[in-house]
């Protein structure tokens, strides 16, 4: 009798585990963090007409999340779908904001002498800096750049408006300035940070109001970095605010687009999401021939994040 209780209590035991649910997966062990600081020469800006604002004290550092490895499915230009191996790499925890970029742009890590000489240097050659661009197009309160109280908030807007090429020659200068190799991400890069190492993504425009500026509900300019929640691995506007640029091709001097802008309807703002360089993003600029620094007035929709490898 108690053998053959033995046995029920052991194929009800059984049974259950076949049906009961499995645990839970464990979360995935928190992300690696650092930031990296700029160290800049001098604290003032020239751009259109802010002359002498105060900017002391902005936060010139650049936090990244180490995202580990693994892989990710891409359908490629043939229409099939590849398999692509990520290494862990450092990823910006958020789109490049102006307040790193200008240091770029206006030579803030040279003294005004440096950057005086080199303008003349030049302007000897018949041109601009060539390794820096020159003064944007629009001026810093073109996105809806200050807040109700007249504050000043440019610092935290994603820097756009920018060119391919241009924000190459920023990570170049990024890694020059600080001995860290800074890049853009690889388009297998980008997609795979953006899912956080899941399924492609594709909210619809409730599930994306919560994680994303698009089109619905972005007033149609670009907001501060942040301001949205963000993916599982801590990435912040991986989809809309500006689309970020990434590398499918080495070669290819123009890059793609990627995850849609805060001026996409939602179905556009997605982890496929992709745009290909061409000439109408110079619409409205006024040089001859267009520049390879700046795009078009508006809309404010071409922006990047960086990648720093090990």
């Amino acid at each position: 009798m108690r053998r053959r209780q033995c046995l029920l209590l052991s194929l009800a035991l059984a049974t259950f585990a076949a049906i009961a649910p499995a645990p839970a997966e464990e979360p995935p062990a928190k992300l690696k963090t650092q930031k990296v600081t700029f160290k800049l020469a001098r604290e003032d800006t020239h751009w259109n007409g802010l002359e002498g604002l105060d900017i002391k004290g902005l936060d010139r550092a650049i936090e990244l999340v180490q995202i580990p490895a693994g892989t990710v499915v891409l359908k490629g230009p043939d229409g099939k779908d590849h398999q692509h191996a990520i290494k862990a790499v450092w990823i910006a925890k958020y789109e490049t904001r102006w307040d790193e970029y200008n240091a770029f742009w206006e030579g803030l890590d040279m003294t005004a002498e440096q950057w005086a000489a080199l303008h003349q240097l030049d302007n000897a050659r018949g041109g601009g800096p060539g390794e820096r661009p020159e003064n944007p197009y629009m001026p810093y309160d073109i996105d809806g750049g200050q807040d109700h109280s007249g504050k000043l908030l440019v610092a935290r807007y994603p820097a756009s408006s920018i060119h391919f090429r241009a924000a190459v020659k920023y990570c170049a200068w990024l890694s020059k300035l600080t001995g860290h190799r800074f890049r853009l991400p690889t388009e297998a890069e980008w997609e795979y940070a953006c899912r956080a190492g899941g399924p492609p993504l594709a909210p619809d425009a409730r599930a994306l109001d919560a994680v994303a500026w698009f089109e619905g509900n972005s007033g149609g300019h670009t907001h501060p970095v942040g301001e949205k929640r963000p993916n599982a691995w801590g990435l912040y506007d991986m989809l809309g605010n500006v689309g970020e640029y990434v590398v499918r091709d080495p070669k290819d001097d123009n890059g793609l687009l990627a995850g849609g802008s805060c001026y996409d309807a939602a179905k556009d703002v997605h982890s496929g999401a992709r745009e290909q360089y061409s000439p109408a993003w110079h619409g409205s600029d006024p040089q001859d021939p267009v520049s390879t620094r700046w795009l078009e007035y508006g809309p404010h929709r071409f922006g990047f994040r960086v990648v720093m490898d090990e």
